[in-house]
């Protein structure tokens, strides 16, 4: 529940797990919001952000940008995919940015700070077994061929090749590579900065 000076107490693991299923969350998250509304005052800052970094990273709860790399409101454009993988969708997304941002200048400078993290789900994906029932299930293995990764290096490079690979980027975008390690908070570099073109 409210952890900022509600009354409410969050249950436990252990007790959640064991919740009614159809139990939403949803007041939680307004309660919360009531406490962060209450002081807020960065209604004044402009569409575009602090930083040129745009961040892409998996959905995982544990990987939260705005903690490990200390970001705040308006810093930084941040983008979630399952696994923090480069898909079709989101090179078309990251082109979509880039045009926002040449509306802004004339000579954009944009860089995609791809971030991947230990203990990802996807990894899962990987296992013959359950690719093999990820197959069935969607009908083909482009689930399993665009998002499990099997080792977090590779699948930083497999990204950024999909970018360069992209007719959609533009060659001035600068792209690095980084793993967080979600037991300790460190973010390593794996890939340095370069143009994609």
């Amino acid at each position: 529940m409210c952890r900022n000076g509600g009354s409410s107490v969050e249950p436990p693991p252990s007790v959640r797990d064991e919740r009614d299923s159809t139990v939403s969350d949803l007041s939680t998250l307004y309660q919360r919001n009531e406490v962060f509304a209450a002081t807020f005052d960065k209604g004044y800052l402009p569409i575009t952000p602090n930083l040129t970094t745009v961040i892409l990273t998996c959905i995982d709860a544990r990987v939260v940008p705005a903690h490990f790399a200390g970001l705040e409101v308006g810093d930084a454009h941040t983008m979630r995919t399952v696994g923090g993988r480069v898909t079709s969708r989101t090179a078309l997304e990251i082109s979509m940015l880039w045009m926002l941002a040449s509306m802004q200048a004339a000579k954009p400078s944009m860089e995609l700070v791809i971030i991947h993290h230990t203990e990802c789900g996807m990894t899962r994906f990987a296992n013959p077994e359950v690719a093999a029932r990820v197959t069935e299930r969607f009908g083909s293995n482009y689930v399993v061929d665009t998002y499990a990764i099997t080792d977090l290096a590779e699948s930083l490079a497999t990204d950024v090749a999909r970018l360069r690979e992209s007719e959609l980027i533009p060659r001035e975008l600068r792209v690095s590579g980084h793993i967080y390690d979600v037991k300790t908070g460190q973010l390593t570099k794996k890939i340095e900065t370069a143009r994609i073109g």
